[in-house]
């Protein structure tokens, strides 16, 4: 299997708990991020917390292609963290991080995961360069989408007072209860 460590960061003029409402809904994702063609709830894990929640994804990409996985999550610090098991056509963990900066709420997508489809791994000494642009696109349009939905909102969420705002990555703060 080949390993792949990819990050992105999106930059969006929109409060961190608008952000995180979309985001921490992944069966909407299809309504509006491209190549996502469909996202189904498998298990909906703990009531109270979250973790254990099973979702599976079905994508498209750029190039004739498509990924099948599932995210399971592991952690989730609303609305700051949401840390997932990755398994299907990809392997391994993924994190998505929250933060603001300003009037800007920063996402970062941090996916350490080896394919399982044996015609990539075969292909990887030559295509991953092109596997690497292709997930860039594919997280661009997605940044690019959110963007356009969040500008449609009527208006910004309000950070509510029982959040305390992250200042960093890798730092997460909890509500408070």
């Amino acid at each position: 299997m080949q390993a792949y460590t990819l990050v992105t960061v999106w930059h969006l003029d929109a409060s961190l708990e608008q952000v995180w409402q979309i985001l921490s809904c992944p069966e909407g994702w299809p309504g509006w991020w491209p190549y996502v063609e469909k996202v189904e709830v498998v298990s909906p894990g703990d009531p109270e917390t979250g973790i254990g929640l099973i979702h599976r994804h079905s994508w498209s990409t750029c190039l004739p292609y498509r990924l099948n996985f599932e995210l399971t999550a592991i952690e989730i610090t609303a609305p700051f963290r949401v840390k997932t098991r990755v398994s299907g056509d990809l392997v391994g963990i993924g994190c998505c991080r929250l933060r603001c900066r300003g009037t800007l709420t920063l996402v970062r997508f941090d996916w350490h995961v080896h394919t399982t489809k044996a015609w990539m791994n075969i292909l990887a000494p030559f295509a991953r360069p092109i596997f690497l642009w292709n997930h860039q696109r594919v997280m661009a349009a997605g940044e690019a989408a959110l963007r356009t939905l969040l500008a449609s909102a009527p208006g910004p969420l309000p950070l509510s007072s029982t959040v305390s705002v992250n200042r960093e990555f890798g730092t997460p703060l909890r509500h408070s209860k």
